[in-house]
């Protein structure tokens, strides 16, 4: 007797759009854990929140830097802020500093480059590789200085075109614009509790 094991396979789900974290070259970069949830491992609330250390992190980064930055003729956009690098990327960055007649309040993505983009870690399924593809997206659109924010090792790359790029321990002090100077170590440290 012959058997043979018939397989029925599920229909492929279509990967919703949420999952998709930025756009490169045309091509979804998804956000991690999106296995997970096609399956039904994981919900969809995974890809809606940062973690209560990053949320905090980047509400002191914007407390620390915002009021300056208004004396400096410079605004702050906390995120995720969506930025149009070209028709086909898009970038997704938490802190966007933007010269002040750049900074339009309405209810698109940002299509003018930000001065200065801040990342705290990444989410999305990809290693270093991911990142500084990221980066040199960010200079191809023009914007003047990325920083980048490692949680799990507490370094901080910052990334500038033509110049050499630095990857710092948390305790360097880090100019965010010239005269506005952040140290990573001295904003954790003040943490309450």
């Amino acid at each position: 007797m012959n058997t043979t094991k018939s397989t029925v396979s599920k229909p492929k789900r279509a990967i919703p759009q949420h999952l998709i974290y930025e756009v490169s070259k045309g091509k979804p970069i998804y956000r991690k854990g999106y296995k997970e949830y096609l399956v039904g491992d994981e919900g969809l609330d995974l890809f809606r929140i940062d973690s209560t250390f990053q949320a905090w992190l980047k509400f002191r980064l914007s407390s620390s830097i915002g009021i300056q930055l208004l004396e400096k003729e410079h605004g702050l956009l906390t995120g995720p802020v969506h930025i149009q690098v070209q028709s086909s990327k898009k970038c997704v960055t938490d802190l966007a500093i933007l010269r002040n007649e750049d900074l339009h309040l309405d209810d698109q993505v940002i299509s003018k480059p930000p001065i200065i983009t801040i990342d705290i870690d990444f989410r999305q399924q990809n290693s270093l590789e991911f990142v500084f593809g990221k980066i040199e997206d960010y200079h191809y659109f023009c914007v003047h200085k990325v920083i980048w924010i490692f949680t799990k090792n507490k370094k901080v790359m910052v990334a500038e075109p033509g110049q050499p790029w630095l990857t710092l321990d948390w305790s360097a002090d880090v100019e965010v614009v010239q005269g506005l100077v952040i140290n990573l170590e001295e904003i954790v440290s003040k943490k309450k509790g």
